[in-house]
């Protein structure tokens, strides 16, 4: 059996946290994909703030909350 990655709006970097497309101004759902998708770097089961580029810097979204081991939807 072949796994692949698929195209969908969960995957792609114009979703916000409250699913909303940036690019389109309008709520989404994860099911969904259109045109303009621009793939995101998924995550995986390693992913969480530590290494995620905006930890400690002046662009991460939850500065507050964000340690080793937590994940958020702005993950990059």
């Amino acid at each position: 059996m072949e796994v692949k990655s698929i195209s969908s709006c969960i995957n792609c970097e114009n979703i916000t946290s409250t699913f909303d497309c940036s690019k389109h101004n309008i709520e989404v759902d994860i099911d969904k994909v259109c045109s303009d998708h621009t793939f995101k770097k998924s995550l995986t089961k390693e992913s969480n703030c530590s290494n995620c580029i905006n930890f400690k810097t002046q662009n991460c979204a939850n500065p507050t909350l964000a340690a080793e081991g937590m994940l958020c939807f702005s993950w990059a």
